[in-house]
This record gives C-alpha cells, structure tokens and sequence, in this order.
C-alpha cells in the first residue's frame, strides 16, 4: 500500500489525491526546475520546530539559490520575489487564506495541502467539505495559481515538515492598517496580499480574523504505521 493510500484509509472523510492527479489542474500545477535539488538541500537545513508550525518569509539561505532566480524570471515573470519556509508539526485546518499571486511549494520530505477552489468562496464562506487534501511527495515543485485557498500544510510524519514558499515579495508583511467597517472581499484583508479566513475553532479566530469556514476543522489523522515508526 503506499503512503497515499495509507493517508486515504486513515482519512476517509477526507478528500485525498496526488499533485501528479489531473484533478489538481484546478489548483495549480507541476513545475519542472533544473536548480531544484540545491533549493531543497537548503531547506533541509531550516529548522523544525518541537510544536507548531513556524514561518519566515525570507530566508537569505534560500534566495541565494539559482532556482530561486530562476522561478523569478519564469514563474513571476520578472516581479521581486520572496523564499522562505513554513515548517513545522501541524496537522490541522485551521485556516485559509489566498494570494493575489501564485505560490510556490515544495518539500524535501513530503506533506499535505489542504487547498480549495476560488469559487468555493462564497460570500466570505467556504464549507469544509469543499475542501481537497493534495499529497505533495518529496522534491515536487508546485505553483499554486492565485486566489485558490491553502493555509498551512499538515505533516505525514512525527517528524514534521519542511516547505518551501516563494511569493511576491512584501506578501504577508504587516499593513499600516486594517481596512475599518469592511465589507466584501475587505472584510478578509489581513496582512499585505493575504485575504484570510479561519474556523471558529482555530487560533485565528482568537486574533480577530474573519470566521467563514463552515463544518468540520480537518485534522490530518497519520498512519499506524507511520505513527509507529
């Protein structure tokens, strides 16, 4: 049994595909870059932390890749871009959030996204059973299309994960200000090209953010297997 099928049988309520499935076409899409195997080397030298998830948006370790140009003048068509990673132990929902750019993810060890379409956004609302877990296995560039829903990955392991993420840089910094009274699509505005959606359950709800996700908080359940080592 692989790893996919072994996620799906420890999930089964759970939507579970590949990136390398057709069904991704809606979500992004495989990228293929020479300079890959330097970028993720450096990865594997980022940190992990022992709980949690923890986010950098700028790693000079991995801007200093060649990929990372690379991804810049094709990916971004020449716009000032930004590497760094989001690593940790989580394994639930919580949130989600979208960029009007593409993201780019990848991993030295493999994770789970859990992503939805733009037109599951529903009048600040997105039901969680529109959402789709998408395996991203080791060393498998994706770019991730904007305005599409993705929050933090959820690890396959004990051991965590590792991810990369290269953005248009300036995303995710703090803004001056929040908009006041919003409405709309301004109700969502969190930091510097992130609109933003959590559950009621999550700790984003606590800061303040806007609660539109309906149902259930999907926690990625692992493997016995794996969870025995």
């Amino acid at each position: 049994m692989s790893l996919l099928e072994e996620l799906r049988a420890a999930n089964p309520d759970l939507p579970l595909h590949s990136v390398e499935d057709p069904c991704f076409a809606s979500y992004g899409r495989i990228l293929k870059l020479a300079e890959g195997g330097a970028l993720l080397k450096a990865l594997h030298e980022t940190p992990v932390p022992e709980s949690g998830n923890a986010y950098l948006a700028s790693c000079e370790a991995l801007e200093a890749c060649a990929a990372v140009r690379t991804l810049q003048e094709r990916t971004f068509g020449g716009m000032p871009v930004e590497a760094g990673y989001c690593n940790g132990r989580g394994s639930s929902l919580n949130a989600l959030e979208y960029h009007k750019c593409s993201e780019i993810n990848a991993s030295d060890g493999g994770l789970v996204l859990l992503l939805a379409r733009p037109d599951d956004l529903r009048d600040g609302t997105v039901e969680s059973r529109d959402i789709v877990g998408f395996y991203l296995p080791p060393y498998v560039f994706v770019e991730i299309y904007p305005r599409v829903l993705h929050f933090a990955p959820c690890r396959i392991s004990e051991e965590g994960f590792r991810c990369l993420v290269v953005l248009e840089k300036g995303t995710n910094d703090a803004l001056p200000v929040l908009p006041k009274d919003a409405e709309g699509e301004d109700k969502l505005l969190w930091m510097r090209n992130k609109w933003l959606i959590c559950h009621p359950d999550s700790p984003q709800a606590a800061k303040g953010a806007w609660q539109g996700i309906r149902g259930r908080n999907w926690q990625l359940e692992l493997p016995v297997r794996t969870q025995e080592g």
